[in-house]
């Protein structure tokens, strides 16, 4: 593969994943108690609109989640609404909610987003 295919590869996965990150409305959260499910912040953010996927990582040494998580919403409006919120308490724990920022590639680094 010559230099220039190389490169023209390398800007095209660049310029996809930033706009397939940046398309997508998702929240992240910290400090998550650890007695909250993401059952419990799929229903908490759903009353700012349809939530299409709630992430909660668990520790595998633990058992206990990782306190962050993303909130997948179906639109950047409900998103926003999200946001807007001045604050978010489950269980008694104020939660920090943020944008999650888009994910930019490098060189040869690819992606494990589906496209």
């Amino acid at each position: 593969m010559s230099l220039d295919l190389k490169m023209a590869a390398s800007v095209v996965r660049t310029a996809t994943a930033l706009r397939t990150s940046s398309s997508r409305p998702v929240a992240f959260v910290r400090k998550i108690p650890w007695t909250a499910a993401s059952s419990e912040l799929r229903e908490h953010f759903a009353q700012f609109g349809h939530v299409r996927k709630c992430t909660v990582p668990f520790d595998r040494e633990t058992g206990f989640h990782r306190g962050m998580g993303w909130i997948h919403f179906s639109s950047e409006e409900e998103l926003q609404n999200a946001l807007q919120q001045d604050s978010h308490v489950v269980d008694g724990v104020k939660l920090h909610v943020q944008v999650q920022r888009p994910k930019v590639l490098q060189g040869d680094q690819t992606s494990d987003e589906d496209f």
